[in-house]
């Protein structure tokens, strides 16, 4: 079974899609089987990310010697038709984990889709990325032999809004980072607070700055508790996105110097800083699978996440759920977390069972099922 595989988000992205996609694989490279795998990736230079991932693979990732956006245009916007089996040798079988399918020979595909927020929560979208996704992903789905779902929600989401057969769609939950397998030694968590100057007590926010996070509501609703007499202090890990520029904005003009951002974050410091902090807000307003959620219960932190959208699948019993759009409700569920001993080690416990039900391992398994069930259409 040859497959195509294209490794672009892997190769480039830190968080998010980029992490999923290195999880994933590295778990596909680990099992037995008649699997070829064969990643490729656009890139005027060579990625250290590739680089690391398929170092003791049968094939390394080939490059495609462009620019990623150059790329993307030429085969969604300008739809010229050059087949990747160009760069990959003859497939039986094409997989993109990132929306939109490359041009290639073999009718055989399979395109994972992580959500539908553009569509379901436009004004959180930058309408250049909109418009690109609005064209390039219905034709992906339409084309796809299998579509990847990550969550229910996003299942759900393509059934709804794209008129997807349910038939056609898998669900295949992210899994948890090997990095969260162990939490973090005492002198792990002392280094973490000296490099990124820490405050005793803090909420943790993790996640690229864009408006669909709801980060300057949590950061209101920590201005809430912080009347209410608790002298705690709102911590954000991860780098601009689009539109982020209005919800900076909106942090800087909070009084009271409260808000911390740390920026973007080496994925080494993520198990220390989710493990010192008091709890981990992810109230965001819609997403397609959650990875903080998980990574923060790994590491043994309560956990603040939406009641709508993929949270409440993901997070299950193991977190309090709250309505992402009322501020009073985020603040008395952060109010409760830092007064409230034995809910915080209820949640701790119950939070280690949830994130233990993600696995790369498990979803290696369940991708390698999919392509099979692709090659029997």
């Amino acid at each position: 079974m040859r497959v195509a595989f294209d490794f672009t988000s892997g190769a480039w992205q830190v968080a998010g899609i980029g992490r999923a996609t290195r999880g994933l694989v590295g778990e596909i490279l680990k099992l037995d089987g008649d699997l070829d795998l064969r990643p490729f990736y656009a890139g005027l230079r060579r990625s250290p990310l590739a680089d690391r991932t398929f170092d003791a693979a049968p094939n390394p990732a080939r490059r495609l010697p462009l620019p990623e956006r150059a790329v993307l245009a030429m085969w969604h916007k300008l739809r010229i038709p050059i087949p990747i089996e160009l760069i990959t040798g003859r497939v039986d079988l094409v997989h993109s984990p990132d929306f939109v399918l490359p041009p290639a020979f073999c009718r055989r595909s399979v395109v994972t889709v992580h959500d539908l927020t553009y569509v379901t929560h436009p004004e959180t979208a930058h309408p250049a990325q909109k418009r690109y996704l609005d064209a390039a992903v219905p034709r992906s789905v339409n084309r796809a032999t299998r579509i990847i779902a990550v969550s229910a929600a996003t299942r759900d989401d393509l059934a709804r809004e794209y008129g997807v057969e349910p038939d056609r769609i898998d669900i295949v939950h992210n899994g948890l980072d090997p990095l969260f397998a162990r939490r973090p030694t005492a002198l792990q968590c002392q280094e973490v607070r000296r490099e990124f100057g820490l405050p005793d007590r803090f909420a943790l926010a993790v996640g690229t700055i864009q408006p669909r996070k709801n980060l300057l509501r949590m950061a209101k609703a920590v201005a809430l508790v912080r009347k209410r007499g608790q002298d705690i202090r709102f911590v954000h890990a991860g780098a601009r996105g689009w539109l982020s520029e209005g919800v900076l904005d909106g942090l800087a003009d909070l009084a009271g110097g409260f808000v911390k951002l740390l920026g973007p974050v080496d994925d080494r410091w993520l198990p220390a800083l989710y493990a010192e902090a008091e709890m981990t807000m992810a109230a965001s307003v819609a997403e397609g699978f959650m990875l903080p959620i998980i990574e923060s219960m790994a590491m043994g932190t309560p956990v603040i996440t939406s009641n709508l959208s993929c949270m409440p699948e993901v997070a299950g019993d193991a977190a309090m759920l709250v309505d992402p759009r009322d501020i009073e409700a985020i603040a008395d569920a952060a109010s409760r977390l830092t007064t409230d001993q034995g809910l915080v080690k209820g949640l701790a416990h119950a939070g280690g069972r949830r994130a233990a039900e993600f696995g790369w391992p498990a979803a290696a398994a369940a991708t390698i099922s999919v392509y099979r069930r692709a090659l029997e259409v």
